[in-house]
């Protein structure tokens, strides 16, 4: 009798982890030095988010969770940085993109670039087609210049367009990515979904982003204590780049910041890994 009761509250005990790993949201703060940065954009916040993976029957109650802690974060820009759908879906029915992107964009102005999940699922014209009905922007290989509202300053926001495989990639990376001669010389940053093209991304100069976001990995899906992520796609078992922020070893002021995402693909658990908003605060 006693052993079983240690059994169904061990059970119960990781029922309770493993849900508070999934659903517990983080909400990381990071303080970017951007050069050339326009003095009306300082202290300009980011809320990046990730890797929401939506499908049918999905937690909406999560979802109203995020969007709450979104509007008490109250940024002036929100990007998503890919994978806003799971991939394979025969259909977007019953998927719930328009709550989640419209309760974003309802905040502040909402940004998204294309993961590889995103271009796997029903037909691509169908996402595009309910992200137009909504105010998120998607940005396929183009960029925009940004202004925060403001009569002076801004940012130019690149969003790079995922590729059904690697040999369809572009070289350089940001090779279709079109900048005005005015844009070339303002600060710029990328929404990219994968990071393990950190450094792909600075070969051209004219465009070199100075700040990067990215998704993809999940942090590892698994975090080990002193190791980091167990493994994450593109990169393998102990990546390199699992999240948080990194520097380019040749120009300390280039950066790149991978959050830990939101949702769960295939593999449905987070272990030491609780889902995270990132809010990005610009110096």
């Amino acid at each position: 009798m006693v052993w079983f009761l240690v059994i169904i509250l061990l059970v119960v005990g990781l029922l309770v982890y493993l849900y508070l790993q999934n659903y517990y949201l983080e909400v990381d703060d990071y303080t970017v030095t951007i050069p050339k940065l326009h003095k009306n954009i300082k202290g300009k916040k980011i809320l990046q988010l990730s890797d929401t993976h939506l499908k049918p029957r999905y937690n909406k109650g999560y979802i109203e969770n995020v969007i709450q802690k979104v509007k008490d974060i109250n940024p002036d820009l929100i990007v998503i940085t890919g994978d806003l759908v799971q991939g394979g879906l025969p259909d977007l029915a019953d998927v719930p993109i328009r709550k989640l992107c419209d309760g974003l964009s309802a905040t502040a102005p909402t940004y998204m670039v294309t993961g590889n999940h995103d271009i796997q699922t029903a037909k691509f014209e169908d996402l595009t087609y309910v992200l137009s009905t909504t105010k998120v922007k998607l940005l396929l290989d183009e960029a925009e210049w940004v202004t925060f509202k403001e009569d002076e300053g801004g940012i130019v926001l690149m969003g790079l367009a995922e590729r059904p495989a690697e040999e369809d990639s572009p070289k350089p990376r940001l090779k279709y990515i079109e900048l005005t001669s005015e844009m070339s010389n303002q600060p710029k940053i990328l929404l990219a979904h994968r990071p393990e093209h950190f450094k792909e991304y600075l070969d051209d100069k004219t465009k070199a982003p100075d700040l990067i976001l990215s998704g993809h990995t999940h942090a590892g899906q698994m975090r080990i204590p002193f190791i980091g992520g167990a493994i994450a796609p593109g990169q393998g078992v102990f990546p390199k780049y699992d999240y948080g922020i990194f520097s380019d070893e040749e120009d300390q002021s280039k950066r790149m910041i991978i959050t830990r995402g939101i949702g769960n693909s295939s593999f449905p658990f987070r272990i030491n890994n609780r889902p995270e908003l990132v809010v990005i605060t610009l110096n």
